[in-house]
């Protein structure tokens, strides 16, 4: 971590401009073997935050012009010296201003490498870098909002609002634990019953919200089912916003489950659309109608599929009690419907406990209700992205609902009258879980998996 570290920080391929990054100790001094203003002066010379024209040469010979812009420590992003060069986006030249950087005695950075070093240098929080690599691989508007710099900020803010809440309360009881004849900080059971269930709330909170960031963050597998021509690849492409599923009017056109990652408001979904559940002589359908029903199964999310011009039938039964731990019925062609169909529908819906959308999804009639009710069951409105503190992945939740057992253990001791070293005890515990989630107490394994998520040159 003491070398100074060099990649490209632009997508490959050719644009109007690429930016190579230089981080470490010795970064100007690499970057001004390479970088020339055109001044006349020493990139070592330029001050701090300060953009500079110049020419970029590798042994004497001039690869490109660009701009350079230095920042000295700590007030960079890795908290280090750092220099970030400008070049043409060429993919030949930008390759060539790095061979010159590397040459220049910089080494190749590791994914995530910069902003790893900012996380140690103190720059970033734990839950801040994270939300750095989730931001690089957000696909969807909520994932945007949920990764952004306020919102990590927010968590982070969180988290150290929380932790020092309980470092205070664990500080007073180990004085009276400590010095029982001095009466230097006595704390009664009930104040202390009350501060542990203020801190608890809050942190209850916090695994609450994971309900939301997971949605957002890491989706929902849900899929789509139903009987052949019941418009479940119409549905399937209304909510991806292009045909990749073939519709026509021939019964068992979809033999194959297709899956796509899908936006469905602030809900990220891994939708499938899958055969259509019947009877089937034909080798190949029965296929996808077995790989159908296995889908269903193991659905989060099951959507339902009814024709409301034609009759029920057993097969309509089975598709609707197929699995799901959220069932949704879109009873389709409501335009179009006959006779009694949609009632019967309903009560079908009611039988599996799914919520019904009445929709005519040939022309677009439906995608509104269907994306609000998948919002409606998958997020808590009483937490806002960008506004409030919300836990974005699995290992962040891990940590808060270990925080949360241990705070109501304390609570369970203190009722039952155990001696105030065992409450502290598992303040304690509450406390370096809170600490490995922002990352100020979390082992070199952890951080290298987090890392190695990120790109190169992030």
């Amino acid at each position: 971590m003491t070398d100074t570290i060099a990649a490209i920080s632009t997508p490959r391929g050719v644009g109007g401009v690429a930016l190579i990054r230089i981080s470490g100790a010795d970064a100007v001094n690499v970057a001004s073997r390479v970088f020339f203003p055109v001044s006349g002066r020493s990139l070592t010379d330029v001050a701090h935050s300060t953009a500079v024209y110049g020419k970029i040469t590798e042994s004497d010979v001039n690869i490109d012009d660009g701009i350079a812009t230095v920042f000295y420590a700590p007030r960079s992003f890795t908290g280090e010296n750092t220099v970030e060069i400008t070049c043409h986006g060429g993919v030949y030249v930008t390759g060539r201003v790095l061979s010159a950087v590397l040459a220049a005695g910089a080494r190749p950075a590791l994914p995530g490498e910069f902003t790893r070093r900012a996380f140690i240098s103190g720059k970033l929080s734990l839950s801040e870098a994270e939300a750095v690599g989730d931001l690089l691989y957000a696909k969807t508007e909520g994932q945007m909002l949920l990764s952004g710099s306020a919102s990590s900020s927010i968590l982070s803010g969180k988290v150290e609002q929380i932790s020092s809440a309980l470092t205070s309360l664990i500080a007073r009881v180990a004085v009276t634990i400590d010095y029982p004849e001095e009466d230097l900080s006595d704390i009664a059971d009930d104040e202390l019953r009350d501060r542990i269930s203020d801190i608890a709330r809050e942190v209850s909170s916090l695994v609450s919200s994971y309900k939301t960031g997971r949605a957002v963050s890491e989706g929902i597998n849900a899929v789509i089912t139903g009987r052949p021509n019941a418009g479940k690849s119409t549905l399937y492409n209304l909510l991806l916003g292009e045909d990749a599923a073939i519709v026509t009017d021939i019964a068992g056109t979809t033999r194959d489950t297709l899956t796509a990652e899908v936006a469905a408001g602030k809900v990220l979904l891994r939708l499938s659309d899958t055969a259509g559940i019947r009877r089937t002589d034909d080798v190949i359908e029965s296929i996808g109608v077995d790989r159908a029903r296995e889908k269903a199964a193991s659905a989060e999310l099951l959507i339902a599929l009814f024709d409301a011009t034609a009759a029920p039938t057993e097969e309509d039964r089975e598709i609707a009690s197929a699995g799901g731990k959220v069932k949704i019925a879109v009873i389709n062609k409501t335009d179009a419907a006959v006779g009694g169909y949609v009632e019967q529908y309903e009560a079908i819906a009611r039988e599996a406990d799914a919520d019904v959308i009445y929709a005519s999804l040939k022309n677009g009639d439906g995608r509104s209700e269907l994306i609000a009710m998948i919002e409606s069951a998958f997020t808590d409105p009483s937490f806002e992205l960008g506004r409030d503190a919300v836990i974005a992945n699995a290992r962040q939740a891990a940590e808060a609902r270990s925080a949360s057992e241990s705070l109501m253990s304390a609570l369970d001791a203190l009722d039952a009258g155990m001696p105030v070293d065992i409450v502290s005890g598992e303040l304690e515990d509450a406390l370096s879980a809170l600490m490995r989630l922002d990352g100020r107490d979390v082992t070199d394994a952890v951080i290298g998996e987090i890392f190695a998520k990120f790109c190169v040159g992030k």
